[in-house]
This record gives structure tokens, C-alpha cells and sequence, in this order.
């Protein structure tokens, strides 16, 4: 059959992109930044697509001699070039009406667990509205609500919670009480696979779950072990001592920076995480692994390990660079700055030159610094910084080479920063 895959970048729906296409399949993979996406997975049929403006005449052409459209965009909450409104409702409806009019034969809807009402989340009021959009049309449709999703690679929630793994001797997590059923990547690809075929269930919807019941607690332990770091000490972090951090989430999310603590989440993780997958089951006889299964299927590698002590370490270094671009910058024009022009003057720098030569290079400092806080182009930024401390070496060595041998160590000080900026440019990947 010939498969669309909307948000055929993402974390489940490269998965199902690489699935289907090995089963047979035709697939077109449908996604925003479809540049990058087509160096990532050159063998399928990429096309570009933004569900925060694509009209219903923008998807027709795609959905040209399209059997199967399988829609798992999706967005955490509102941000710096995200609305939850204009993906979950807006853009999925366009959608939805053209594969109406084009005539395609099946859609799947990719929602997720927890998705009521009563949840009380901006998410879960979108997700809900983007699914009676789909159950208004006269197509052939299934909605599938998968519960925390395990594969070898993570993204959102499942990174968040390796990263957790990643702090020695305690472990924080909100509650840790709250029940998932997880299920493995290639049992959600395989239902699907299987979903999409004639005489499959339609006009229904499904929780896709895993037969274990594992609380979040447990799920960090198992994670744990499987990542070969033993047991931890489980710190019940109480909400009101979490929250502010959910909500430097939700800021950072408006400055352009995706993570997965946000107050969005906190709500659903509290309301339901779990899911019911028995009529699943019963309406497709298939037989999921569970959590702790699938763990001991997949043994983990060094790259998991890597990527698990990363996880919150890597933002921290991102930021201590940041910082340190920033308050360099600050400091020579405010409190530091008779010192300032004292060093371009010992330089050889005449005394008009010295204003101008110090206010270039503060800013030029500022301005790294920012970039780097708000995480915009990291790894151009990072770069700049390198090649720009080459210069500064460089400018110190021909002007006052004596600062090799002071025992403040101003430039053998900058070394281990280059090394700094090295590694965050060297890790600057989201996928």
C-alpha cells in the first residue's frame, strides 16, 4: 500500500516510516524540517509539510494515489514556534478534510493516553478536539492512544526519565507513584503495520498498552539496572517543590527550548499515564512485552549510557558557557572596565582605540553568550566561540606574551571552555 506519514521525523513516526517501508510498503514522508529529516532517512519519499498553516489545498497534491494516512504530529504545549491549537485541531482538521476529498481509503490518528477532559490540560483539550475533528468525517478512521513508548532511542518523557538515571546516588521524580503500562517500539509498529490493513477496526479508538503495570518509580529502577548504574535511592519530589521548575519549563519553551517538563505534562502524569488496552487486545489478539521484557530483549549499549549522563549535564554545560560569554562581556564594561583598558593599553592599544576595541569585543561576548542561553544555533555559536578565542589567544600572544606564565593562568584558562564548546557543538542534537 502506498502510506503518508505525517510528522515522519518524529521519535514514533520515523519508527513507523522505517517499519512499513520494510514490510513493503510505500511510504511518503511528510514533515517540517524535511531537509534534515531527508539526511537522516534519504531512501524515503520526503515532502515538506506545516501543520500551523498547510490549508486543505496544500495537502491534496501530497495525498495523490495515498491508500493509508497515519498522523503523529504533535506538539507538548504552546512555545516559540509551536501551538497546541493550530497542530492538534487546526492543522490535523485540513488534513482530515483533504484525505476526505481525495478519496483516502484509511487514516490513523496517533493521540495518547489521558486524553480527557478532566485532566485538565491545554493538551488534552486540543488532543480531544483533534479527535472529534477525525470522528466527524466520512473516512475510514482509528484513533490510537499509546501509553509511554520504550525504544533504543528516546525523545520527550522516555529521555527525560533516562536522564534521570543519569544522577548518581539519588533519583528525583515527581510522586513516582503514577502507573504506565509501556509499551516497545516495535509491538507499536507492528500494530500499526497490522492496523492499516483491510478488515482492520475502524471508527473505534484504541489505547495502545503494554501488559505490566510499572510505576514511575519502578520504571526509573528498571531503566536503571538496564543501563547497567545499580540500584538508586528514590527521591519523592513533592508537586509544589516541582512545579516552579515545570514552569521554567513552560518559559524556556517560549524561548525557543523544547522540554519535556512543562506544566502540560506534570497534568497528564498525574491524571493518567496508564491506559487500557484490553479492547485492543481482544478486537486484534496481539500480544505485547512488557516493560521489564522488553529491557532484558534490548541490552543496553554505551551510547545509552552516554546519553543517560548527558541528558542534564549537557544543558548545564550549555548554560556555565553561556554564562561565561555573558558575564565576561558584562563585567568589562561595568565593574572590570578600568582594568579593561589598562590590559589595551599595556597591549599597545592608543588610548581612542580602547574604547571602541573593548566595547567590539563585550559585545561580541554578549551577544555569544545570549544566543547561547536561549539555545539558538548552538553549534554555529559554539564554533564562533572557538575561533573566536583562537583570536583572543592569538592577540594576547603577539601583545603580551607574558600572560602565558601568570599565575592567574588568563589564557592556558581558556582551553578547557574551547574544550567546553567542542563537546555541546559535538552533542547538538535534538533527535
Amino acid at each position: 500500500m502506498r502510506v503518508l506519514i505525517a510528522g515522519a521525523s518524529g521519535f514514533i513516526g520515523s519508527h513507523f516510516a522505517a517499519h512499513l517501508q520494510a514490510a513493503g510498503h510505500e511510504v511518503r514522508a511528510a514533515a517540517r524540517g524535511v531537509e534534515a529529516a531527508r539526511k537522516r532517512a534519504p531512501q524515503l519519499d520526503w515532502v515538506g509539510c506545516d501543520f500551523r498553516r498547510d490549508t486543505i489545498d496544500d495537502w491534496l497534491p501530497r495525498l495523490t494515489d495515498i491508500d493509508v494516512v497515519i498522523n503523529c504530529v504533535g506538539v507538548l504545549q504552546d512555545g516559540l514556534g509551536d501551538s497546541s491549537r493550530k497542530v492538534h485541531v487546526d492543522g490535523a482538521m485540513a488534513l482530515f478534510k483533504a484525505c476526505e476529498q481525495a478519496g483516502v481509503g484509511r487514516v490513523l490518528h496517533i493521540s495518547a493516553v489521558g486524553v480527557d477532559t478532566a485532566a485538565g490540560s491545554d493538551y488534552a483539550r486540543d488532543k480531544l478536539a483533534g479527535e472529534a475533528a477525525l470522528a466527524a468525517r466520512d473516512l475510514d478512521w482509528l484513533i490510537l492512544r499509546p501509553s509511554l513508548v520504550v525504544a533504543r532511542n528516546v525523545y520527550g518523557g522516555t529521555a527525560l526519565v533516562r536522564s534521570l538515571c543519569g544522577i548518581p546516588f539519588v533519583t528525583p521524580v515527581v510522586g513516582g507513584e503514577q502507573v504506565f503500562r509501556p509499551i516497545g517500539m516495535d509491538d507499536l509498529c507492528e500494530a500499526v503495520a497490522g492496523l492499516i490493513e483491510p478488515g482492520a477496526p475502524a471508527r473505534t479508538s484504541f489505547d495502545l498498552a503494554g501488559p505490566e503495570r510499572v510505576s514511575l518509580a519502578d520504571t526509573v529502577r528498571g531503566y536503571r539496572r538496564w543501563l547497567g548504574f545499580g540500584d538508586s535511592r528514590i527521591w519523592a519530589v513533592p508537586r509544589w517543590l516541582a512545579r516552579p521548575a515545570f514552569l521554567f519549563g513552560d518559559w524556556l519553551g517560549w524561548m525557543g527550548v523544547r522540554t519535556s517538563m512543562r506544566t502540560n505534562a506534570l497534568k497528564q502524569l498525574d491524571f493518567d499515564v496508564e491506559g487500557d488496552p484490553t479492547d485492543w487486545l481482544a478486537a486484534t489478539g496481539a500480544s505485547p512485552r512488557g516493560f521489564h521484557d522488553w529491557l532484558a530483549a534490548n541490552p543496553a549499549g554505551l551510547q545509552d549510557r552516554w546519553h543517560a549522563r548527558l541528558g542534564l549535564a549537557r544543558p548545564l554545560a550549555r548554560w556555565v558557557l553561556g554564562l561565561y560569554w555573558l558575564l565576561t562581556g558584562v563585567l568589562a564594561l561595568t565593574v572590570a572596565r578600568d582594568h579593561a583598558y589598562s590590559v589595551l593599553a599595556a597591549g599597545g592599544f592608543s588610548e581612542a582605540a580602547q574604547p571602541p576595541v573593548l566595547w567590539f569585543g563585550s559585545l561580541f561576548d554578549i551577544a555569544l553568550g545570549l544566543g547561547m542561553l536561549a539555545k539558538w544555533r548552538v553549534r554555529w555559536l559554539a564554533t564562533i566561540m572557538i575561533l573566536g578565542t583562537f583570536a583572543y589567544i592569538f592577540t594576547l600572544s603577539m601583545t603580551l606574551p607574558g600572560l602565558w606564565a601568570d599565575a592567574l593562568g588568563p589564557i592556558l584558562k581558556v582551553f578547557p571552555m574551547m574544550a567546553l564548546a567542542l563537546m555541546i557543538a559535538a552533542t547538538e542534537d535534538e533527535r
